[in-house]
């Protein structure tokens, strides 16, 4: 048993779920005695304001929503100012061929142009038809939609490890109130055993024995209150506070509500399926995306210039000649004809293994459910099983001490009736790890968080 209990923080790193336990009155002695009362809701609450990587996450989110912002402003008219001043230092010159004009018997070389050519023009382009933007508008609504999802898993991912954290030290409490309880049974021992020693009514290898007994209870309560402050030291961690703020944890494992837990007839669809519907989604975008590039984009051009074409730079003296023109732009992909089948059966390559994916995880998370079910209603039962064994045995318990103060039972009796209730102090912590682990794991499978 000792063994598993060092197990426990491992245990819960299984797939678990969370869950809301019992609220007990916060009005306990620990809290009279100062610290921070917390349930687990808020804890739960805590960690996902503190966490920076959820934070992180509300970024990559806003990014994808930048993506969408950018797709929508594509259908806008690209607007550009231009300028260009240019002098010529030699012109070119241009052979005219002999006989071109009347009396020309010999070809001649002229310069043409002036040296100073200045150029100001404004550009207009307007997408008329492209028939990828609807669906590349879509792709990005799908790719948040997916990011969302996933941020939600990450989300649920870090509630498991808080409720983890959260339940691992209600654990240890309870092993920590055994031990200090174990320890002040043997305190009572000793101090009947002494009295007798005094008295020399008994042996002094009981009385040793019986300090020994105490010594050792006293330790195995040292170390308890040890584990609970480290597991207190890892909540603290999982909220992102201060390791050192003393946490008073408000909820409760009551076993005698545990049958009042209704299991969840109708389970929430688990973000594992819808994360692979909205994959399947995105796949058949990209599919018909294939076909859309190949088929033609028209747009609408204009341009207005305006230019300075003299051997001088005095722009305010001298005319500018203006020009303009406009058209529409055709535009037909030639060689992506010959890439589309293979790009097609990619995509639906794709489509076919995340079908076939999910029908798996349906398939998974229907047996997580079933399972999750059987062992919740296993360890209620146990729980209240082992709790009704431990409160028989701490009675026979008292009625033996009673006996030994008396003189009517031997200490070795008393010790075999301490065994048998430290056995079921065990099986009752043992019971209750169970429970809680096992609630969390069923409340993961029908998709609670």
């Amino acid at each position: 048993m000792k063994n598993l209990l060092l197990q426990g923080c491992n245990g819960f790193l299984i797939g678990c779920g969370l869950f809301v336990l019992t609220l007990a009155t916060p009005a306990n002695a620990q809290t009279r005695l100062g610290g921070t009362p917390l349930s687990l809701n808020e804890a739960l609450e805590t960690g996902l304001k503190n966490r920076y990587d959820l934070q992180a996450n509300q970024v990559s989110l806003a990014l994808s929503e930048n993506s969408i912002q950018k797709n929508r402003s594509g259908w806008l008219p690209d607007i550009a100012a231009s300028g260009s001043v240019r002098y010529n230092t030699q012109l070119q010159t241009t052979v005219i061929p002999a006989g071109l004009f009347p009396g020309s018997t010999e070809a001649q070389r002229i310069a043409f142009g002036t040296k100073n050519s200045t150029v100001f023009a404004l550009d207009l382009t307007q997408p008329l038809y492209r028939p990828q933007a609807k669906t590349d508008r879509a792709i990005l609504e799908n790719n948040k939609a997916l990011t969302q999802e996933q941020n939600g898993q990450q989300q649920t991912s870090v509630k498991i490890r808080i409720a983890e954290a959260y339940l691992n030290v209600l654990l240890r409490d309870l092993q920590r109130t055994i031990a200090r309880a174990d320890a002040q049974r043997y305190v009572a021992y000793f101090a009947i055993s002494e009295g007798k020693y005094k008295l020399g009514a008994l042996l002094e290898s009981d009385y040793l024995n019986g300090r020994l007994d105490l010594q050792n209870s006293q330790l195995t309560a040292q170390k308890a209150e040890q584990t609970y402050r480290q597991a207190q030291a890892t909540l603290c961690y999982e909220l992102n506070i201060p390791t050192d703020t003393t946490l008073v944890l408000t909820d409760r494992i009551d076993p005698q509500q545990v049958a009042a837990y209704q299991l969840e007839a109708n389970p929430t669809e688990r973000t594992e399926l819808r994360q692979a519907r909205l994959r399947q989604e995105g796949y058949a975008l990209q599919s018909r995306n294939v076909l859309n590039l190949l088929r033609p984009t028209v747009s609408f051009f204009a341009n207005y210039s305006t230019q300075f074409l003299q051997n001088d730079f005095r722009y305010f003296s001298q005319p500018w000649s203006p020009f303009n023109y406009l058209g529409v732009q055709f535009r037909l992909p030639l060689t992506g004809q010959f890439t589309r089948k293979t790009d097609l059966n990619t995509y639906r390559l794709y489509q076919q293994q995340t079908a076939l994916n999910l029908k798996q995880t349906e398939a998974d998370i229907a047996n997580e459910i079933d399972k999750g079910r059987d062992e919740l209603t296993n360890a209620a039962r146990n729980l209240q099983s082992t709790k009704a064994s431990l409160d028989l045995s701490t009675q026979l318990h008292q009625l033996q001490q009673e006996q030994y103060r008396l003189g009517t039972r031997l200490y070795s009796q008393v010790l075999d009736t301490e065994k048998s209730l430290q056995t079921a102090e065990q099986n009752y912590l043992e019971a209750a790890y169970n429970f809680l682990v096992a609630r969390l794991t069923y409340e993961k499978a029908i998709g609670t968080y």
